[in-house]
């Protein structure tokens, strides 16, 4: 699984770069004009960037839940009450 790791998805984009690059120089010229190849590779990478966002922003969103449920730990704990809140790490 990609999720979170992007020196993979960083070489991974980085070969299929080269891939598409080298199957649009084996079209012949006549070819590349009614090629769908561009608007596939745009495609992909679109679709890619969108699920990259969306995985920062569920990210970001289990952080925000994490620090909150640590803030109420840790307030209950000053307090000298136990907390049915647990933050593992």
């Amino acid at each position: 699984m990609l999720a979170g790791d992007h020196a993979r998805a960083g070489q991974l984009v980085q070969e299929y770069s080269e891939a598409l690059q080298a199957l649009w120089l084996a079209l012949p010229e006549g070819d590349r004009a009614s090629s769908d190849i561009p608007r596939q590779a745009c495609e992909l990478l679109a679709w890619a960037r969108e699920m990259t966002l969306v995985q920062r922003a569920l990210t970001s969103q289990h952080l925000a839940i994490v620090e909150t449920a640590s803030r109420y730990k840790a307030a209950a704990a000053a307090q000298g009450q136990s907390s049915a809140i647990e933050v593992h790490a």
